[in-house]
């Protein structure tokens, strides 16, 4: 096979006329004027008694068959009120109206002046439609025809064209008030409007006029192209195994694209229609095709050119490439959906032409000079839109190098197309996306922290909901025993492994649980906690399922307090009040027996289940969840930790409180140097209250962070009076205060905790 992709740009290079058979878009319009004989000025958006009113001096609008002008209600249902008995005013109007011109005359392929000539008011109330048609021409000189939709409350009613077995379906419905959905088609377009569902669709009917002589404009054809595209494509796909064939294909665009303004309804000029062209291949040939944003960084190390200057950049050229990197993404779909895929790497014999880069060399590099140790460098970064595609055939192989980040949100959007398009097991899409899911399964990273960075992000949880969704539970069950039993688990993946556990036989779940559970326990104590109460709600027979799995919790609960200091520990491998709720929750359905054993736990390790941190919050989310009955329905458990609450809550409130009757007050600042020695003196006299303490900054600085370190009662500021400065320590009672808080705290929640005791009134 020749070369690809010089053979399909040679081909795309003869396609230059741009344009498509449609055109549509949004403005934000200035609200015109609508003026109806015999209504009056029209409100937008239309209100429903003037709906009614324009019914009311509307005609039935007829349609065109041969020299004929019928009404039939089978055909169409719509009214319609003549041009001539309409007037559009207002002061921004009319340059409204020729910016829509403007947009439809580029976005049709048209060239020279176009004029819009207004030809009816449509009215659509509840059940109007038009079946499917081709539009007559209705003055000299037309070509196609604009509608413009004004703010009115509907639904239904969307816009189907056609043209050369491509079709589009538009809903032209808007939200906003202020915003005017338009579409352009050629007269020689099949369209029709489907039935409006609820509502009133009103809508601006123009002609779209080419004054001058000559030919009329018609769509753009470059089906000779298209199908010789398509041609090479199938052959692509056959060939696509073989050695040298391009992975996928790269095209870059004419124009200069923003991430914002990146879509196939913005594409400009020749670019619009060689993706028109690329589409329609694409589909015909079994190709996936997308629009991405090519980037291209480059740095290195730079040399001075010439002579030293102390002034910018002029004086550097590039001394060497040392990294270099390539990627697509900003994907967007051709349906002007964006696809949530990451960066995609590609390489340069996918890049279409070959030479299509070349003026990356005309890019100007940013220079930084030389600092320190460190000599000069330059980065150099380019960018520009193309449109990607490869063989559908070849979409496991395309996305499994992209890692996970483009594959699986590809394999949600192919599941979620899938269910759409009637979820029928075994069809073309299923098989798709079974076997996109079954290669990212396979290739998942092996390394520990890519395992967790990819639960951690839910990419674990979408390939199992994408499984589960597909009906492969047996693939699904192979990646929680293979991945997720082993370390790749995050409380991220736990409503996707109930969900397809509960598909599995009973045996096969509870070893499955068995394994997450008792193998990630140690590190994602909540998150097991929480798998196994979310199962338990799951199960129809928790206590025969979950009884081993539920003793493989309590096996691994903590004992020993976390390292505090270990920087590097999670969070998530800590225990928390979740982790004393879940398992108290998931316990109680399976066994009470367990959960009274998990409360003994809990109330045995003291510094690892601290009563104020984790016992006391966790029992006031169990009060919130259980204090829905009356006060005998609680579990014993759960009573078992409530008392041991109120213990706590009893023996704080018995403690004296009164505010300090000297300037004495508590601290003790543990650093042995002089400094803290002195304020360890004035905190403990009774007479002092307040402290100037003049010294170098350093020493300042020093008392000032043993304060904070032992919230000290001090308020600090500093005199910036004479050198040194003087660091002023002034005594309060923030212990006090804090205490007074603490009580108020303990009053109000040992008040909750003794309300569901209490008998009812």
């Amino acid at each position: 096979m020749t070369d690809l992709r010089q053979t399909v740009a040679e081909l795309l290079a003869g396609v230059q006329r741009p344009g498509d058979f449609y055109a549509t878009g949004t403005v934000d319009m200035h609200p015109p004027r609508l003026t109806v004989d015999g209504v009056g000025t029209v409100a937008l958006p239309l209100l429903p008694v003037q709906a009614e009113q324009l019914i009311a001096v509307a005609k039935r609008a007829p349609y065109g068959r041969g020299t004929e002008t019928l009404v039939d209600t089978e055909v169409r249902r719509t009214w319609q009120i003549d041009a001539a008995r309409l007037d559009i005013a207002g002061k921004r109007w009319a340059d409204d109206l020729a910016q829509i011109v403007r947009r439809v005359t580029l976005g049709l392929g048209v060239s020279g002046e176009v004029d819009a000539e207004l030809y009816k008011l449509l009215v659509y109330d509840t059940g109007s439609f038009f079946i499917s048609h081709r539009d007559t021409e209705k003055a000299p000189g037309m070509f196609a025809t604009l509608v413009l939709v004004l703010p009115s409350d509907y639904s239904g009613g969307e816009l189907l064209i056609r043209h050369k077995g491509q079709e589009v379906s538009l809903d032209l419905r808007r939200e906003e008030p202020s915003e005017v959905a338009y579409a352009a088609f050629y007269a020689d377009c099949r369209h029709e409007v489907l039935p409006v569902q609820a509502g009133c669709r009103l809508a601006l009917v123009y002609n779209l006029l080419r004054r001058n002589d000559g030919p009329l404009p018609t769509a753009p054809d470059h089906d000779a192209e298209q199908q010789a595209l398509a041609e090479l494509l199938r052959g692509w796909s056959t060939a696509a195994d073989e050695a040298g064939m391009p992975r996928k294909l790269i095209y870059p665009l004419e124009h200069d694209y923003t991430e914002a303004e990146l879509g196939f309804s913005a594409l400009k000029g020749a670019d619009a229609a060689i993706a028109g062209v690329v589409h329609g291949a694409a589909r015909a040939a079994d190709c996936d095709l997308h629009l991405a944003l090519v980037n291209i960084t480059e740095s290195g190390w730079a040399e001075y050119a010439g002579s030293y200057s102390r002034y910018g950049s002029d004086e550097f050229e590039i001394g060497e490439i040392d990294e270099t990197h390539r990627q697509l993404q900003h994907w967007q779909r051709p349906d002007g959906g964006a696809t949530g895929m990451g960066a995609l790497p590609f390489s340069d014999d996918e890049i279409c032409p070959p030479d299509a880069f070349a003026d990356l060399e005309d890019i100007e590099p940013d220079f930084e000079e030389a600092t320190g140790n460190e000599g000069a460098t330059f980065e150099r970064i380019y960018q520009r839109a193309a449109l990607v595609l490869w063989p559908r055939g070849q979409r496991s192989a395309v996305l499994a190098d992209g890692g996970l980040s483009v594959s699986v949100p590809f394999l949600s959007d192919l599941v979620a197309q899938w269910r759409r398009t009637g979820a029928v097991p075994g069809n073309d899409l299923w098989q798709q996306a079974q076997a996109l899911a079954l290669r990212i399964r396979d290739g998942w990273p092996e390394q520990a922290w890519q395992r967790q960075q990819a639960s951690k992000a839910g990419q674990g949880a979408a390939l199992l909901a994408a499984l589960c969704d597909l009906g492969d539970h047996a693939a699904a069950a192979v990646f929680i025993a293979v991945h997720c039993a082993t370390g790749a688990y995050s409380a991220e993946d736990n409503v996707a492994i109930a969900n397809t556990l509960v598909e599995l036989p009973p045996d096969q779940a509870m070893n499955l649980l068995i394994s997450v559970v008792a193998n990630n326990t140690a590190r994602q104590p909540s998150a097991c906690a929480g798998l196994l109460a979310l199962c338990s709600e799951r199960f129809a027979d928790p206590r025969t399922v979950l009884h081993a799995p539920a003793l493989a919790l309590l096996a691994a609960l903590p004992t020993t307090p976390p390292d505090v200091t270990d920087m590097m520990a999670e969070a998530s491998s800590r225990p928390s009040p979740e982790l004393v709720v879940y398992s108290l929750v998931g316990l109680e359905r399976v066994d009470a027996a367990l959960a009274d054993q998990a409360i003994g736990h809990f109330l045995a390790w003291p510094v690892t289940y601290p009563m104020d941190e984790i016992l006391l919050r966790a029992m006031l989310a169990l009060d919130a969840l259980y204090n829905r009955g009356p006060a005998g329905a609680e579990p014993a458990s759960i009573a078992r930790l409530r008392q041991a609450s109120l213990d706590h809550l009893d023996q704080r409130i018995a403690e004296p409180l009164a505010p300090p009757a000297d300037w004495r007050r508590p601290a003790e600042v543990g650093c042995p140097c002089a400094r803290c020695a002195e304020l360890n003196r004035f905190l403990a006299s009774a007479t002092e209250p307040v402290w100037h303490f003049k010294a170098a900054e350093r020493d300042r600085r020093h008392v000032e962070y043993s304060v904070r370190q032992a919230q000290c009662d001090l308020d600090l500021a500093t005199d910036q009076r004479g050198r040194p400065y003087t660091l002023v320590c002034k005594k309060n009672q923030a212990s006090y205060q804090r205490r007074v808080r603490q009580r108020e705290q303990d009053l109000s929640h040992r008040e909750r905790l003794l309300a569901r005791s209490r008998p009812e009134s």
